[in-house]
C-alpha cells in the first residue's frame, strides 16, 4: 500500500495559464468524486517563480467551481520530477524537455490532449495574450481531457502509482502467433498489463497491421513499449519504423537491448520467432524494459532524426 499520495502534475511553459487551469479543474473534480488520496501540482519549463496566475485563468476555472485563489508559479525541478507520478504536459515541446533534461521521467509523461485519443487534438495551445474566450475553450478542452483520465482513472493508478505497471503492447502475425500466449505470460510474469494487438488466429495475416496497432498505442502514450513477432523480425522492424515518433530495433543480446535503451531511446523491440529462443527473449526484456534513457546529447540526436522525419513528411 503506497503512504504517500498520487501526484499528477501539469507542465506547461509558464505555469501561469494551462497547467494551473489543469491543477485547479483537476483538484475541484477530485473533490466531488471523493479521491482523498491524489495531491494535484504544476510547473513550467521556463516560468518565473511567485507569480500568480493569470486574471483570465481565475475566471475560466471559476466555471468548473475551481479556484486559483493563492496560486504562485513554480519552475520545474528535479525535486517535482521524483515527486510526480503522472505528468501531464500540455504539448510535445514539454515532452521533449523532460526527455532531455529529465530521461529517468520519461515513462511518466503524457500529452495532456492524448486522453481525447483516438481524435485529438494532442497539444493545449498557449492562451497567453488571447481574449477571456480563448482562455475560456482552453478550460474547456482541458476538462474533455480530464473526463477521460478520470473515466481511466483504475488502470491510470495501477500504471502511474501502485503497483506502477507498465503497459506493453504486443503484436504478432500468423508466424508468431503459437508464441503469443508465452509471451503475453512472460510479460505478465515481469509486472507487465499487455495489451493484447493481435493476431487471433494462426491464419495467415499482414504483418504491418499488428505493427502498425501496438506501435500507434505507444505514440498516443497508451503503452509504454510494443513488443512485435513475425518469422523473421525484419517485417515487424521495417514497419514500426513506419509510424512517427516509434524507434524499433531487432537486439543482438541483452547488452544490445539495452544501449538502444540509453543512447536511442528505443520504444519497440521486433523478434523473430523462427530466429530466437525463448531463453533468448526471456534474458532480453527485463533488461530492456527497466533500463532509462541517459537524455541530454543521445536526446539531441535523436531530436535531430526526428525533426528531418517531419521535414519530410511536409515535401
Amino acid at each position: 500500500m503506497m503512504t504517500k499520495p498520487f501526484t499528477i502534475l501539469f507542465l506547461c511553459t509558464g505555469n501561469s495559464c494551462r497547467s494551473p487551469m489543469a491543477q485547479a479543474i483537476l483538484h475541484r473534480r477530485a473533490e466531488e468524486m471523493n479521491l482523498t488520496n491524489l495531491e494535484t501540482i504544476s510547473a513550467g519549463s521556463f516560468a518565473l517563480e511567485g507569480n500568480p496566475a493569470s486574471p483570465e485563468a481565475n475566471i475560466a476555472v471559476e466555471k468548473y467551481g475551481a479556484s486559483l485563489d493563492g496560486f504562485r508559479t513554480q519552475i520545474f525541478t528535479d525535486a517535482l520530477a521524483e515527486k510526480a507520478h503522472l505528468i501531464l504536459a500540455m504539448e510535445r515541446a514539454h515532452l521533449d524537455f523532460i526527455e532531455e533534461h529529465y530521461p529517468y521521467a520519461a515513462d511518466k509523461v503524457r500529452v495532456l490532449g492524448q486522453y481525447l485519443y483516438p481524435q485529438g487534438p494532442v497539444e493545449i495551445p498557449d492562451p497567453v495574450g488571447g481574449p477571456q474566450k480563448y482562455f475560456d475553450a482552453i478550460a474547456r478542452q482541458i476538462n474533455q481531457c480530464l473526463d477521460r483520465l478520470l473515466d481511466e482513472w483504475d488502470p491510470t493508478v495501477e500504471r502511474y502509482y501502485s503497483p506502477g505497471k507498465k503497459v506493453i503492447a504486443v503484436g504478432v502475425d500468423h508466424r508468431a502467433f503459437s508464441i503469443k500466449s508465452w509471451l503475453i505470460e512472460t510479460l505478465e510474469d515481469m509486472g507487465a498489463r499487455v495489451i493484447d494487438c493481435g493476431t487471433m488466429s494462426p491464419e495467415s495475416c499482414d504483418h504491418p497491421d499488428f505493427a502498425f496497432k501496438a506501435c500507434e498505442l505507444v505514440t498516443w502514450r497508451r503503452a509504454d513499449r510494443a513488443i512485435l513477432m513475425c518469422a523473421t523480425g525484419h517485417g515487424m522492424l521495417l514497419s514500426a519504423n513506419k509510424v512517427r515518433g516509434i524507434r524499433c530495433i531487432m537486439p543482438l543480446n541483452e547488452e544490445h537491448a539495452i544501449l538502444s535503451r540509453k543512447h536511442n531511446n528505443t520504444n519497440a523491440l521486433a523478434f523473430g520467432a523462427d530466429f530466437y529462443s525463448k531463453e533468448q527473449i526471456q534474458s532480453i526484456l527485463p533488461s530492456w524494459l527497466n533500463t532509462e534513457f541517459l537524455g541530454g546529447k543521445y536526446h539531441r540526436r535523436i531530436r535531430k532524426i526526428a525533426d528531418y522525419e517531419n521535414r519530410r513528411r511536409s515535401v
